[in-house]
């Protein structure tokens, strides 16, 4: 049985195929899924940056498919920042439309202007913080 591969909904690292064929339904790799209860994740780049960055909207609208419901802005902006650093050529304005279909499939209590608002700070803030691994 062959497994689809899929991204962490918290990092957007790839999911280790083992932990997939333990677990078909995990959205989360090893490392996300056992951060200690209680400590806020680190807004940053993804562990690693692919030398070719994934431009397309296509992409951005798979990787979404991995990434479940989020209903504090904060957790929003965090998955918005990372989204910024692997998807650099996306545009705000490609990018809004996306995130505005995508919260209302997972019931995301987040109107058009907050999720414009929360775009366009987390594109400000990928600019303030350039990756600096790649």
């Amino acid at each position: 049985m062959q497994l689809q591969q899929r991204l962490c909904s918290d990092c957007g690292e790839p999911i280790d195929p083992k932990r997939l064929q333990a677990m078909p339904d995990a959205r989360q790799c090893f490392d996300c899924a056992n951060q200690p209860t209680g400590v806020a994740p680190v807004i940053g780049p993804p562990k690693s940056i692919a030398a070719k960055p994934i431009a397309t909207t296509y992409h951005l609208k798979r990787y979404l498919l991995n990434v479940g419901q989020k209903a504090d802005p904060k957790a929003l902006f965090r998955t918005l920042v990372r989204v910024n650093y692997l998807f650099p050529h996306i545009s705000a304005a490609e990018m809004t439309p996306i995130f505005i279909h995508w919260s209302k499939q997972t019931n995301s209590p987040f109107d058009q202007a907050q999720i414009l608002k929360l775009v366009l700070d987390a594109k400000q803030w990928v600019q303030d913080h350039p990756n600096k691994s790649g």
